[in-house]
């Protein structure tokens, strides 16, 4: 097992789906990217960190920093989302904007190069 399995091991059933989820929708958007922890979360990795996520207690969080969250701030609160300077809640269940999501991480990716 490696450590973010290790890591996903220890939330609730809920929680590892939506991890899972996210993982799995990271991986087909970064397949060159490393996973590693980093603060403690699950996170992929090109040259820096491009984005992190984690499971709390009623949302999944998705952090790609600062930079997208701002450039696309319109469509957040278009979506409805709860979402703050660098994090955007996500229901463990149900919709995701995952187009959105898609345009974040890829936005990500063009800061860091």
């Amino acid at each position: 097992m490696n450590t973010i399995d290790t890591h996903m091991a220890t939330k609730f059933p809920e929680q590892q789906a939506a991890m899972n989820r996210m993982r799995e929708f990271l991986r087909t958007l970064l397949p060159n990217a490393e996973e590693v922890i980093s603060y403690g979360m699950p996170a992929f990795k090109q040259k820096k960190v491009l984005v992190f996520y984690e499971a709390f207690s009623k949302h999944l969080g998705f952090y790609p920093t600062a930079g997208p969250i701002q450039a696309f701030e319109a469509d957040l609160k278009a979506s409805g989302l709860v979402y703050s300077k660098g994090a955007v809640q996500l229901p463990f269940a149900g919709d995701w904007p995952e187009e959105l999501l898609k345009k974040m991480v890829q936005n990500r990716q063009q800061q860091v190069g």
